[in-house]
């Protein structure tokens, strides 16, 4: 997922905390209208998913929707350590069609 051809100066990622797995990987511009794109693993498929505001609507958490999904990531705590690029505590809500198929507890990390 890391190596995704996805359009974007900086990127954001979720990793699940239960076995550290790479659930989802985003891309985006800084302030940009155009809208960030991701490649999410959940719900035992891969898909495309967007949202608008490139890069800096991802930030604080975001929500990505396309094919019929919609995957949220809600931020839960401080950022973790310091540096550029902290690691912040969060959930990974999946649905699609309306259902919640899956919500995973993990780290949302968002820089170069």
């Amino acid at each position: 997922m890391g190596d995704a051809a996805l359009s974007g100066e900086l990127r954001c990622s979720f990793m699940s905390q239960a076995g550290a797995a790479t659930m989802l990987v985003a891309a985006g511009d800084v302030g940009s209208k155009v809208p960030a794109e991701a490649i999410v693993a959940a719900g035992g498929t891969v898909m495309r998913v967007s949202q608008p505001g490139g890069f800096n609507a991802m930030l604080k958490g975001a929500t990505f929707t396309g094919e019929g999904a919609k995957v949220r990531i809600a931020l839960t705590g401080p950022a973790k350590g310091g540096g550029e690029s902290p690691a912040r505590p969060g959930t990974l809500r999946y649905e699609r069609d309306g259902r919640e198929l899956a919500e995973v507890r993990g780290d949302w990390v968002c820089g170069p």
